[in-house]
């Protein structure tokens, strides 16, 4: 029995100095063991500084069709929201009346001239004054005056599309009796879109008109609207500091109608800007830091000041010089100068983040680029 006993010690003592040899030496005491991080590399790219704004649509030309002379409605030549060319008679008013004025005035202003022709011969032979020629020159343009008259009300019985565009909702019927200044319809040119938006004064120096411009309605989620900026107002505004711009976008379809609300995007300038994930920032307060690695695995912290953005990259204006690898993962209680094991991993960046790693085309990187004013 003594025997097993002693055996049994001297096994426990054998195993005690195997595991004594082989256990890894412990951290020196208060040293934090190293900390695992993963690394991304930051890159250059495009960006494109964007001012957003928002607006409301509004047709290039538009105009509510009036009648100018009283009458009754004799014929509606238009469908609501009809499609219809400059000079497409839209509503005939009764112009009985007013054809009989005008043949009337047609008349007296022939017996005029007759007149006034035949007084011109008889003065060249002395059996008239001057005095009577002149009094029938003005008898004459008094003529011609009702006759001029007499057309344009009798024209102003027909009533045409001023220019090419869509008719509104008819606001009369075959029948009724009109008043001058009465609504008949509404027509909008919507070949194209028109929207007012207001720009901050800090801009300015970079607004100038031709810039390209986009557009956004959440009724066309998947359509951008694009055009330029075709005027700037005169004044800046002393309530909001800002300056009104306005821009002209192509409408295929007809689909934006006056009236919609548009997300606006102005492009002021393209710039090469170096870019780190979203996920690398580390911000407190007011300040924004990056952690790199250094050649002997220890962290370093850089205080940053941030930019634009793009695709899950954060631009980085100042504190980052050359193209550093930065943290990614583990770093959200690492301090400068502390010991920190890096681990490859694919997966440390998104799908979308890593579509930005490869180089692009230029005409695809400008599609792609934005960065948020």
């Amino acid at each position: 029995m003594k025997r097993i006993i002693a055996a049994l010690i001297l096994v426990v003592l054998v195993g005690a100095g195997l595991w004594w040899a082989l256990a890894p030496a412990p951290a020196p005491m208060g040293q934090r063991p190293p900390t695992v991080v993963n690394l991304a590399p930051s890159i250059e790219r495009s960006l494109f500084d964007r001012v957003e704004a928002v607006g409301t649509a509004r047709a290039a030309q538009a105009v509510t069709i009036l009648t100018e002379v009283p009458g009754r409605v004799a014929k509606i030549h238009f469908r609501q929201g009809q499609k219809v060319e400059q000079g497409k008679v839209l509503v005939t008013l009764d112009d009985r009346n007013a054809s009989a004025e005008l043949a009337r005035s047609e008349a007296e202003y022939q017996r005029a001239l007759n007149d006034f022709q035949r007084g011109q011969k008889l003065v060249k032979s002395r059996a008239i004054s001057q005095s009577e020629v002149d009094t029938f020159r003005t008898t004459l343009d008094g003529a011609k005056a009702s006759r001029d008259a007499a057309r344009a009300n009798f024209n102003d019985h027909t009533i045409r599309a001023p220019f090419a565009g869509v008719v509104g909702l008819r606001q009369v019927d075959a029948g009724g009796y009109l008043q001058t200044g009465d609504a008949i319809t509404t027509l909008d040119n919507l070949g194209y879109i028109e929207v007012d938006f207001q720009v901050p004064e800090r801009y300015l120096a970079r607004l100038v008109s031709g810039l390209p411009v986009q557009a956004r309605n959440e009724a066309f989620p998947d359509q951008v609207f694009e055009g330029n900026i075709t005027d700037l107002d005169s004044r800046v505004s002393t309530a909001s500091r800002s300056l009104t711009a306005r821009a002209r976008l192509e409408n295929p379809q007809d689909r934006i109608r006056p009236g919609q609300f548009l997300r606006v995007s102005v492009q002021l300038a393209e710039r090469d800007a170096l870019l780190v994930p979203e996920q690398s920032i580390i911000t407190q307060g007011a300040q924004s830091y990056v952690f790199t690695v250094t050649a002997d695995n220890t962290a370093e912290r850089h205080p940053v000041t941030l930019g634009g953005r793009r695709d899950g990259w954060v631009e980085i204006t100042s504190g980052l010089t050359g193209k550093p690898d930065v943290v990614v993962n583990g770093h959200s209680r690492l301090g400068s100068g502390q010991a920190v094991h890096v681990l490859d991993n694919p997966e440390a960046l998104l799908p979308g983040q890593r579509a930005l790693l490869k180089p692009a085309s230029p005409d695809a990187d400008k599609a792609d680029s934005e960065a948020a004013a």
